[in-house]
């Protein structure tokens, strides 16, 4: 879906206010500038400079440019009527720590801008999100942060509510940590591409290319994107990317966390690999679930994580020797926040937002002390 080339601009201009590239005083890329970069004319630069100068984005001083001028959401939190702006919150479930983390901050959050949070639980099932979508709008919720449900079942409903339709404008809703491909929403994510290539160069270097990926199917963005980026790095390497390098858990069910045998599946299927390509000496492993059955399938393997063999999980999976690439959570709920305030205001300018990540290292020794650290201090310290 093609856009005007002067909202590309304003949009590239906000992606970079928003995510702290361009911050308060900075210079903006001046007319001519703009010009050489899109191949567009003076009249069309001007007017992206000109809609967010408008919006109180930038300000424009005669002989010496544009620069930022505040936070793209420094205005009242409040509706017209000083009532308190209703959020709903849709995510596919409460059990793990990842989604108990995104509801902590926005409880956090949400109460500190003094806006009213409603949260519900779609069980990974799309008819249910669907209701709860609804639900929300004929409630009067004024707009939704959701972490989808991956299908293509529910995405031309997501995209009329997000365009609009002739008999109902743009809904206010914002895709949180993994988005829907083929709806030109909003969306505000880790850069799951940057995140994985630190994992991939660490091990790399570490043990060469007797390394793998664990993953499940590619069925949404976030695995997808972690993916790609591991087999990019091989490719950078000049290293050939072949099946020991890939260990795909690759039955569909294994998804389904009621399954009562799952862990005993996945830890056979890891297995398996590890047997079959016993020369491996790292894994990466795409969530820190996986992470955490695959530390006990390495020492049934005798071996010993972060010592003779090397694991690196995308989050944190709180176990000794197991390095890992750490979310910035809370950014990523405040951006998703303030986004959501934007689009309630009126601004549905498409804003696409990837939050950088760390690699955090663990020892394997002591095995207590430096997880205990690493809960007290929080996820946004390194060692």
């Amino acid at each position: 879906m093609s856009i005007p080339m002067y909202k590309k601009i304003q949009q590239d201009l906000f992606n970079m206010i928003a995510s702290g590239q361009l911050r308060e005083g900075d210079r903006i890329p001046s007319e001519s500038e703009l010009v050489e970069q899109y191949y567009v004319s003076a009249i069309t630069a001007k007017n992206a400079l000109n809609s967010l100068a408008d919006r109180g984005l930038i300000t424009r001083v005669r002989g010496k440019g544009s620069f930022v001028s505040k936070s793209p959401y420094s205005i009242s939190r409040t509706d017209t009527n000083d009532r308190p702006i209703s959020i709903g919150a849709i995510f596919p479930s409460v059990s793990s720590l990842i989604d108990q983390t995104y509801m902590m901050y926005l409880n956090e959050l949400c109460q500190k801008n003094n806006y009213r949070l409603y949260s519900c639980c779609s069980q990974e099932n799309v008819r249910t999100e669907k209701e709860l979508l609804n639900q929300y709008i004929k409630s009067g919720v004024q707009g939704t942060i959701l972490f989808p449900v991956v299908t293509e079942m529910n995405s031309p409903m997501i995209t009329r509510l997000i365009h609009g339709s002739e008999t109902a404008p743009p809904y206010p809703l914002v895709f949180i940590d993994r988005y829907l491909e083929n709806t030109g929403g909003s969306y505000i994510i880790s850069d799951n591409r940057q995140g994985s290539r630190l994992a991939a160069d660490y091990l790399l270097n570490a043990v060469g290319e007797q390394i793998a990926i664990l993953h499940f199917p590619l069925c949404n963005s976030t695995v997808t994107e972690r993916y790609d980026s591991f087999r990019a790095a091989f490719t950078s390497s000049g290293i050939p990317f072949t099946p020991k390098n890939d260990c795909m858990i690759d039955d569909l069910r294994l998804l389904d966390k009621s399954n009562e045998n799952r862990i005993e599946y996945i830890m056979a299927s890891i297995l398996q690999h590890l047997r079959k390509y016993n020369q491996l000496q790292g894994l990466f492993c795409a969530n820190a679930e996986i992470a955490q059955i695959a530390y006990y399938a390495v020492i049934q393997m005798k071996r010993t994580p972060g010592v003779d063999f090397e694991i690196v999980s995308f989050d944190p999976p709180y176990l000794p020797g197991v390095h890992f690439i750490q979310q910035d959570y809370r950014t990523m709920v405040q951006h998703a926040i303030d986004l959501l305030f934007a689009q309630i205001q009126g601004d549905f300018t498409v804003v696409q937002t990837r939050i950088p990540t760390s690699f955090i290292y663990m020892d394997a020794q002591p095995t207590h002390t430096q997880s205990l650290r690493y809960l007290i201090k929080g996820p946004n310290q390194t060692f």
